[in-house]
């Protein structure tokens, strides 16, 4: 794709060279060509490429050219800001005696058995990693290396010497390379400890690794998994691109291994189910942790960088391809996973590779009922006069692939007569309520008339986008565990206005609100399945006997608030809530009632749940090292 203007500028995925970024500050269009090796497998660079083009067409040369610049002086400032984040919040020396007093005093003091499968690793790499072991403030360890007989000869004196330095090292030699299922086994077999901590053998742990699992575990002596967040640490040591996580999301799992580094387990649960699998080599610690949580729900996340994964070449660190078997046994250990399951079902690629859809079968074909409580509003839309609630409900009829569901519209009596007219059939059921304006009201009035299995609260401003977004909802509402399911919504200018409710302080927010419609959120978190503490009640699916179970909507919070108390009380109760992208649908947001908080609104809402708050540590699913304005970027650093 070239088109004939000035300098050449060479894309290659986001990496430019200084030399073509002074290019980009000089000229206003450049020729632009698109490069990428030939890959068999959806890798990142393919992905990229075809995202640069996407951009190439709406933008031309001179607005590509910008994007790429914007992107990499983005990039730069993360690192930046990275870096100083680092300086105040890595252990210091009065940290460091501190948490030394602190482990004198503790009632447990649980021993730490990490794995360690070592095979061909250069020495540097080796040494570092042993160290990192060595160096934890924490002294109840034993370091379990298997070599998996690894031809090149440093190896085993490595091992051999520090077995001479440190008591609390031991090592196994394998006779036959078994690969990295098989020599984790072997190191398995040589461990006493409490709990077991995966290490690579040319990663690192930060020196409070190991504190900081016994320092929850003496806290919450049930823990049967903990997982941390973690960074990538380079060639020079300098470490980067922090993933800041989640609280225990099982919907987010499905769609990726999100909780890898640092991973600590019971020993006696891995010793039940087995240890590692060799058939799954590659993801063998995703086939682990899937089969771990079907025997606890003692999970437990430590919100800190306690794990840095070597960026080299081999690593899939530094790329996507470099070991795409990896996502093969990826998508196997899943298929694995619902076998087992409750909900059967299948697994396909997600939007990018090494990400996973795991799909469920709906049972039944339940009736589903879609309760829209209308104003019965025109609206002017992009020059265009529209019925919202026609327009709605049309697109729902004709569009919609799932075909069992039931219209309950309730109103205020003034949905004008040629509206009626328009959306009336047998599908359709009209409620009217003569109370002044009280959503969660007219919303429960259509519920108590709705006869499906399953709730669809949807407003009348709403137009569908994908035509299976009813199954795509559904397969999620149906399984027990799962509370509210929401959809992703976008404005009619194709920018996000709903992907995920996040509360920080007492306050609710759209996370990632008006950004690009393509825009992929925190590690893919806008594009895969993801647990949010609540959804919009825009586009809310959940059983009906739940709903009832849960109250309904509380009436005590007329016009807002009421969608995300009813996520709560889901939450409260033990059940989760999940946002699915993969059902879309503009949202022509707050056209049917006029925008902003009545007094006293956040008062009540907060309380009413100030005490859970305190409870969850406020929102579960929102990293506190991220940014309070649910944008998903790491926390002012003035703050």
């Amino acid at each position: 794709m070239i088109y004939e203007k000035k300098k050449k500028l060479s894309i290659k995925g986001y990496e430019l060279q200084e030399a073509q970024l002074s290019l980009l500050r000089k000229h206003s269009e450049i020729e632009v060509s698109f490069q990428c090796l030939p890959n068999p497998h959806k890798s990142t660079s393919v992905s990229k490429l075809s995202k640069l083009k996407r951009i190439f067409a709406e933008r031309g040369a001179r607005g590509t050219a910008v994007f790429i610049y914007q992107k990499m002086i983005n990039k730069r400032q993360k690192v930046q800001d990275y870096q100083h984040w680092l300086e105040k919040n890595s252990f210091a020396k009065p940290d460091i005696q501190l948490a030394k007093r602190q482990i004198k005093s503790w009632e447990l003091k649980p021993t730490f058995s990490i794995i360690v499968p070592v095979y061909n690793v250069d020495r540097k790499w080796l040494v570092k990693s042993i160290e990192s072991v060595r160096n934890q403030i924490y002294p109840y360890w034993e370091l379990c290396l298997a070599d998996d007989a690894s031809p090149k000869p440093h190896i085993k004196k490595i091992l051999d010497s520090y077995i001479q330095k440190d008591a609390r090292i031991k090592a196994v030699y394998r006779k036959e390379n078994g690969n990295i299922s098989a020599a984790s086994n072997s190191a398995l077999e040589i461990a006493t400890g409490d709990y077991i901590a995966l290490l690579d053998h040319d990663d690192t742990l930060t020196i409070d690794a190991l504190y900081e699992n016994a320092k929850l575990i003496n806290k919450h002596p049930d823990a049967d998994f903990i997982y941390s967040d973690e960074d990538k640490i380079d060639t020079q040591d300098k470490r980067c691109d922090p993933f800041f996580k989640p609280q225990w999301s099982p919907d987010y799992f499905h769609g990726c291994m999100y909780t890898c580094h640092l991973g600590v387990y019971r020993k006696t649960i891995i010793d039940e189910i087995g240890g590692f699998r060799s058939d799954y080599d590659g993801a063998q610690d995703y086939d682990l942790v899937l089969r771990v949580v079907e025997k606890t729900k003692n999970i437990y996340h430590i919100p800190k960088v306690l794990y840095s994964w070597r960026v080299i070449p081999t690593s899939t660190a530094s790329n996507s391809d470099a070991k795409p078997w990896a996502y093969i046994a990826a998508q196997k250990a899943l298929e694995s996973m619902i076998e087992r399951s409750p909900y059967p079902g299948w697994v396909e690629e997600g939007p990018r590779f090494g990400f996973f859809r795991v799909r469920r079968k709906i049972v039944d074909d339940p009736l589903v009922s879609i309760v829209i409580p209308s104003a019965g509003k025109s609206a002017d839309i992009e020059g265009k006069t529209i019925q919202l609630l026609e327009n709605c409900i049309d697109s729902i009829r004709k569009l919609s692939t799932y075909r069992n569901f039931e219209f309950v519209i309730v109103d205020g009596f003034n949905i004008p007569e040629k509206t009626i007219e328009a959306i009336s059939g047998e599908d359709l059921t009209l409620l009217r309520c003569d109370q002044p304006f009280n959503l969660p009201m007219r919303i429960n009035i259509g519920v108590k008339k709705a006869k499906g299995d399953f709730l669809l609260l949807l407003n009348d401003d709403i137009e569908v986008i994908t035509p299976d977004w009813i199954e795509s909802m559904l397969e999620l509402a149906q399984q027990e565990e799962v509370g509210a399911v929401g959809a992703k919504l976008f404005f009619p200018n194709e920018t996000i206005q709903h992907a995920g409710v996040v509360v920080l302080g007492g306050n609710p927010g759209h996370a990632c609100y008006g950004y690009p419609h393509e825009h992929p959120g925190y590690f893919l978190s806008n594009i895969i399945n993801r647990n949010y503490f609540a959804v919009t009640g825009a586009c809310l699916m959940m059983r009906s006997q739940l709903y009832r179970e849960l109250g309904g909507f509380d009436e005590y919070f007329p016009l807002n608030y009421n969608d995300v108390d009813l996520c709560l009380k889901a939450h409260q109760a033990g059940y989760r809530n999940v946002v699915t992208p993969y059902a879309q649908l503009y949202h022509y947001e707050s056209v049917s009632r006029d925008k902003g908080l009545q007094p006293g609104e956040w008062q009540k809402f907060n309380d009413k749940w100030e005490k859970y708050f305190k409870e969850t540590g406020d929102d579960p699913y929102y990293n506190p090292n991220l940014s309070n304005d649910g944008k998903f970027e790491i926390a002012s650093l003035s703050a």
